[in-house]
């Protein structure tokens, strides 16, 4: 006997009721980690209207249950801090997050593996401060609320590499240098000089995705003009004392090591006195004249007289 119509009508309708039980709602939409180093938020989009969220997570590899987060469930955000739940990088987790309306769940949906050494590095922002031609940066960290913040802030110094890009703006040339610290002094700019910078971390001996913090512009200061030449000169006072000092060092020891000789101008004094008393005449006072020029006229007859001799002969 075959039933009638308005029998099966109601074992039709609790037949489709079992069949799409949990499957009414839509479930959320591209569940994914975004995270960062020392942040590992889980995110996703929305499925219906007027929803709430459950998230869970599990450990690649064990044999542990999916786990529930408390903080975000029935949650209506779009969006789950993981960070305490993913903590160790040897380890990789996976998360799911379902629709939940009223009595009504929808499926889950599930993430990939995830690693806390595929995060990514990013900076929360920049502090610029103009100091003349000098400018001092202060890097704003991104640190999670709770005890990790301590950890990641002991990485930030120890293993963090901070590019900076200080692009010149009247001609756009850029200059890049490496710090190590967050907090650094850029020195020797131009005066009055606008110079826009933007930051990129790294980690060291570690290859993660980076984001470069935005632009910001400052223009250096004005130059004191006696500051700048106090410096040179003093420089060059100091160089031509050094200069001169040497200069009479040398003086000294030529003069100490050089034997005394006679002027010349002396020489040719000594020589013109010489001939001149040659051609003077004996003095007629014998007595009162000079020994020196006596003996010098005595020895000039004898030769006189010796050059005589053979032509009387």
């Amino acid at each position: 006997m075959v039933p009638s119509a308005t029998a099966l009508a109601p074992c039709l309708a609790l037949l489709l009721a079992c069949l799409t039980h949990g499957e009414g709602l839509l479930s959320p939409r591209n569940v994914r980690f975004v995270a960062k180093v020392g942040w590992h938020l889980l995110r996703w989009e929305p499925g219906p209207s007027n929803a709430r969220y459950d998230v869970e997570y599990k450990v690649y590899g064990s044999n542990t249950p999916w786990t529930a987060i408390p903080e975000c469930g029935k949650t209506s955000e779009l969006s789950c801090d993981l960070t305490n739940y993913t903590p160790d990088p040897e380890r990789r987790y996976y998360a799911r997050v379902r629709a939940v309306s009223g009595d009504q769940k929808s499926s889950w949906k599930r993430t990939g593996s995830f690693s806390p050494q595929e995060a990514g590095l990013r900076l929360a922002g920049q502090s610029l401060s103009v100091m003349g031609n000098s400018i001092q940066v202060r890097l704003e960290l991104l640190l999670p609320p709770g005890n990790i913040s301590l950890e990641y802030r002991d990485l930030q110094k120890t293993m963090a590499r901070y590019r900076v890009y200080i692009r010149r703006t009247r001609d756009n040339h850029t200059l890049t240098v490496v710090e190590r610290s967050p907090e650094f002094t850029i020195r020797e700019l131009f005066w009055v000089t606008e110079y826009c910078l933007s930051v990129e971390p790294s980690l060291a001996n570690r290859h993660v995705p980076t984001s470069r913090t935005h632009e910001q512009c400052v223009t250096t200061g004005h130059g004191d003009r006696s500051a700048e030449l106090l410096p040179a000169i003093l420089s060059s006072s100091l160089i031509t004392l050094m200069l001169l000092g040497l200069l009479g060092a040398l003086l000294a020891c030529t003069y100490i090591r050089k034997p005394v000789r006679t002027p010349s101008v002396l020489k040719s004094f000594m020589k013109q006195s010489s001939l001149r008393v040659e051609h003077e005449p004996p003095s007629s006072g014998g007595l009162d004249a000079d020994p020196t020029q006596q003996l010098f006229l005595c020895q000039k007859d004898l030769s006189q007289h010796r050059h005589r001799e053979p032509t009387s002969a």
